[in-house]
């Protein structure tokens, strides 16, 4: 019988030797996760992981200390990817996203929903009710939604110029 760190060992060993499909990197708004490689439309890119737990208790938890990974999976239970593992937790939202979220069997995936070229931010819409609750009056600020913030121009005011004296 293999031994329980025997085991862990072999699971390291087999995950480093599958090509990645995606990578930590520095997005436009803090880090995010990249496709490593071409992604096609529909493929399963990675799984959200973390502790299941009780829905009403993630409630209570995001009232405390409002923990913004964690991720309902039904009115009963809720995944708390905030360990450092969770490398789907590095998601980030946009309001043209290339990937959703899709519950399994009580598993959480995320899945293409138009091909990801390698090295482009893998992205979801998280959706109104996480936006208003966590980025409040500030908006979206997501690379599109940035991007027409900054081309906007601003309106000129009408109050009147000071003189020099």
């Amino acid at each position: 019988m293999a031994s329980a760190s025997g085991k862990k060992a072999a699971t390291k060993a087999k995950a480093k030797s599958l090509p990645q499909l995606c990578r930590v990197g520095r997005a436009q708004t803090g880090l995010g996760l990249f496709a490593a490689q071409d992604i096609p439309e529909r493929k399963l890119i990675i799984e959200y992981t973390g502790p299941r737990i009780p829905t009403r208790l993630a409630q209570e938890i995001d009232r405390r200390r409002a923990n913004k990974y964690l991720f309902e999976i039904d009115s009963r239970w809720t995944i708390d990817g905030s360990t450092r593992t969770n490398l789907a937790r590095y998601v980030n939202h946009s309001c043209d996203p290339n990937a959703e979220a899709e519950s399994n069997r009580g598993r959480l995936m995320y899945r293409a929903i138009k091909p990801i070229e390698a090295g482009e931010e893998i992205t979801l819409d998280y959706g109104e009710e996480h936006m208003e609750l966590y980025f409040g009056k500030a908006g979206c600020l997501c690379p599109g939604c940035a991007d027409m913030v900054k081309t906007r121009k601003p309106k000129k005011s009408k109050t009147s110029k000071k003189r020099k004296r």
